[in-house]
């Protein structure tokens, strides 16, 4: 049997890499495992292509392939103009639903079954079709990372479109896989209800980081959030409500891309006149993500229960919190209460306004409290939610499907 070190492992999303921690690291972990690892991936947000580069240059070891379709270079226009007007004509003249899903489809298929990788691996609805049918075409196994549950993405509503063609793709390919892993415990037993399989939950954690957790005794409370985007449907609007019954003195950091007209609201809504308390760090890398929150106190895990897939998911955000030893306000969804019952150490459930902004000032008046918290979020990351575990999951599930 082959080497490991003889092993392609092909590593699909129809995305920018730097908006997707998850494939970063499955990536590393396959590498460092000693397997080959080739990326195929696609750029539309000329700000993010030096975080991509930057990622690439910290992995020198592994392949890739990219296509910029930024519209920013006249290359890049003119393939961002190609692709669009193919996806246009499927939607309207040759109904396909996998370019309506992935405008860059065919070059991403082409890249994926030129490198004839031993095992593909898709990240994102978009790479699902890619990834089966460039291991069927080769003659090898694959398998999908649902980050997310996808038909309900952004709607739960059957009949809309959007819910229609994800559904579509997914009956259509998801049967064909090898494998599938899920982001969280709930969204893995929805996939296992529609489809009778077997579905590995493999939690958005990160790798251990040493830190000392700092006493914060008398300081001002500073509290974390961060997204890609700092917009509506994040529940951030509950939390500057919140804010707006806080009657003593602190700092919110939130890390994002951010819209002069959202941010001015999210401000006004709080009635925040001194914007000193609020800072926006925009877009920053995942690196930075994590010194920033390392200087915090309170990590806010801010999801809303709709659609399915915001009540069911458990995003990077509380891992983020638990690595940096914040302690954790989190919504009462589904996903997060069912993680906060196991691990009622590292902080509280929220549920509503009034309760959040009550559990802030409790913190705010019980140091000893906010410190033994952190402290005890801290230990759980190094201890076990951390990547060095989480990641042999993903290790074994690539060994059975290769070979050892």
């Amino acid at each position: 049997m082959d080497s490991v070190q003889s092993k392609t492992i092909c590593l699909i999303t129809p995305g920018h890499i730097c908006s997707d921690p998850r494939i970063v690291k499955e990536a590393i972990a396959i590498s460092d495992a000693g397997f080959h690892v080739h990326v195929i991936f696609t750029q539309y947000v000329a700000e993010l292509i030096a975080f991509d580069q930057q990622i690439l240059i910290e992995n020198p070891k592994w392949t890739y392939n990219v296509l910029n379709w930024t519209g920013v270079s006249p290359i890049s226009k003119a393939i961002k103009l190609f692709y669009g007007f193919k996806q246009k004509i499927s939607r309207f003249l040759l109904p396909n639903r996998i370019l309506s899903l992935n405008r860059n489809y065919s070059w991403q298929l082409k890249k994926a079954i030129a490198i004839k990788a031993n095992l593909y691996i898709g990240h994102n609805i978009g790479a699902l079709p890619v990834t089966v049918n460039a291991a069927k075409k080769n003659g090898v196994r694959c398998g999908f990372d649902a980050e997310d549950f996808h038909r309900n993405e952004i709607t739960n509503d059957t009949y809309s479109p959007e819910v229609k063609l994800k559904c579509a793709i997914e009956d259509e390919f998801i049967p064909k896989l090898n494998y599938l892993s899920a982001a969280s415990p709930l969204i893995a037993a929805q996939y296992q209800k529609l489809y009778s399989l077997s579905v590995t939950p493999i939690l958005n954690v990160f790798p251990k980081i040493d830190r000392k957790i700092s006493f914060n005794q008398q300081a001002p409370l500073k509290l974390f959030w961060f997204s890609q985007t700092i917009g509506p449907g994040r529940g951030l609007e509950n939390i500057f409500d919140a804010l707006k019954l806080i009657l003593f003195d602190f700092e919110f950091h939130l890390v994002g891309k951010v819209s002069p007209i959202y941010k001015n609201d999210l401000l006004q809504k709080a009635g925040l006149t001194q914007q000193n308390k609020v800072i926006f760090h925009g877009t920053v890398s995942i690196q930075t993500i994590f010194e920033i929150a390392s200087r915090c106190d309170i990590g806010l895990a801010s999801e809303i229960p709709y659609p399915l897939n915001r009540n069911i998911c458990l995003t990077n955000k509380i891992f983020t919190y638990i690595q940096c030893g914040l302690l954790v306000l989190a919504s009462d969804t589904r996903a997060q209460l069912l993680f906060m019952k196991d691990h009622a150490q590292v902080g509280k459930i929220y549920r509503g306004v009034q309760d959040l902004s009550r559990l802030i000032t409790y913190y705010h008046e019980n140091r000893a409290e906010l410190q033994t918290t952190k402290k005890a979020s801290y230990e759980l990351g190094q201890n076990s939610l951390n990547w060095e575990i989480e990641s042999k999951k993903i290790l074994t599930i690539i060994q059975d499907n290769v070979g050892k």
